[in-house]
Formats: C-alpha cells, sequence, structure tokens
C-alpha cells in the first residue's frame, strides 16, 4: 500500500491529467445520454430494467479487454499506444457517464446505491489499474526514447512492469466474472 501511495504522489500530474481526462469523458456520457430521445431512451430502459437478473459483466468483455490493451502495449514501441490509451479512458468514462443516468431512470431514488454497487464490484478496480497502466506507460516511453538513445535496454523494466499490470487486469476481469457477477445478481436480481 505504500509503494502506491509514494507511486500517486510521485506521478501526481499524471493522475490529475487522466483523472480530468475521465471526468470530461463522464461529463460527455452524461450530456451524451440526455440528448437522446424518449423513444431510444424509453428502450434503453425497457431493455436494462432485468440488467442484473444475468451477468452484468460477460465473458468476452475479458477478452475485449486483453486483446485492446495487449495491441495498446505492443504499440507503444511505435508511439501510437499512448494516444489510444487516453481515448481508452475517456471512452470508459462516456461509458460510465451515459450509464449513470440510465440508471437514475431505472431505478430512481435506489440508483446512488445500485449504481454505487454496480462500480465497486465491476468497474473500480478496473479504472484502477487503467489509470496505473497510462503512469507506466508514460514511463515506459520516456524510458523507451532514453534507452534509444543511450542505446541500452533499461526500458525493458518499465515494459515488464506494464505486462504485470496487463496480468492484473486480466485477473481482476476473471474475478468480476466469476465472483463479482454473482455478488451483483445476489443482492441486486
Amino acid at each position: 500500500m505504500k509503494t502506491i501511495w509514494t507511486s500517486l504522489k510521485r506521478h501526481q500530474t499524471l493522475f490529475v491529467f487522466i483523472s480530468v481526462l475521465f471526468l470530461f469523458g463522464l461529463i460527455t456520457g452524461i450530456l451524451f445520454y440526455l440528448q437522446q430521445e424518449a423513444s431510444t431512451k424509453e428502450n434503453m430502459v425497457l431493455s436494462l430494467t432485468n440488467l442484473f437478473q444475468n451477468n452484468v459483466f460477460p465473458l468476452k468483455n475479458i477478452f475485449y479487454h486483453f486483446l485492446l490493451l495487449f495491441f495498446i502495449l505492443f504499440s507503444l514501441f511505435c508511439i501510437i499506444g499512448l494516444p489510444l490509451l487516453v481515448l481508452y479512458i475517456f471512452f470508459e468514462g462516456i461509458s460510465i457517464g451515459f450509464i449513470l443516468p440510465l440508471f437514475f431512470s431505472i431505478y430512481k431514488i435506489n440508483a446512488i446505491g445500485i449504481f454505487s454497487l454496480y462500480f465497486v464490484f465491476i468497474k473500480f478496480f478496473y479504472l484502477f489499474y487503467l489509470f496505473f497502466f497510462f503512469v507506466k506507460a508514460c514511463l515506459f516511453l520516456k524510458n523507451y526514447f532514453l534507452s534509444i538513445k543511450k542505446k541500452n535496454y533499461h526500458f525493458l523494466r518499465h515494459f515488464k512492469n506494464l505486462v504485470i499490470l496487463l496480468i492484473f487486469i486480466l485477473l481482476n476481469d476473471c474475478f468480476v466474472y466469476f465472483v463479482s457477477n454473482r455478488i451483483l445478481t445476489l443482492l441486486l436480481g
């Protein structure tokens, strides 16, 4: 825990940048939902009324997350990985921002508690690891360019950290699918 706190303090500007970007995505998602026509909103509400009867986090999401982050990881070598990661975190903010008013449309006053449970069990650790993935990707690129300049392989340590984070994200997704899904369906189903 002390290591995480130290990392948060040391890379505070990167965390603030990605948090603000995520917040803009969140606001964009809310505004996007509010711009929908009334009939579209009604159709979405009707299609999600039994949301917690089945798995909220399908198995295919594990593969999507892994493939996307794996692609981003290796595209860091040609620099496009970082902008892709920034866009991906922004789109995660949009999706959560879109879901938030949708929950209020479905669950009314209970939406705060239900969304909080959904966020903690499904999204919180994923976003936590994703934010760290962004910071480690920035450090990797910095060291990658220095290593090219100095003709050494010091960037591999940072690449190893990214691979470890990718494994943690995959393990988190597996935990969400096998454990958190069941807890949410038990509590809210």
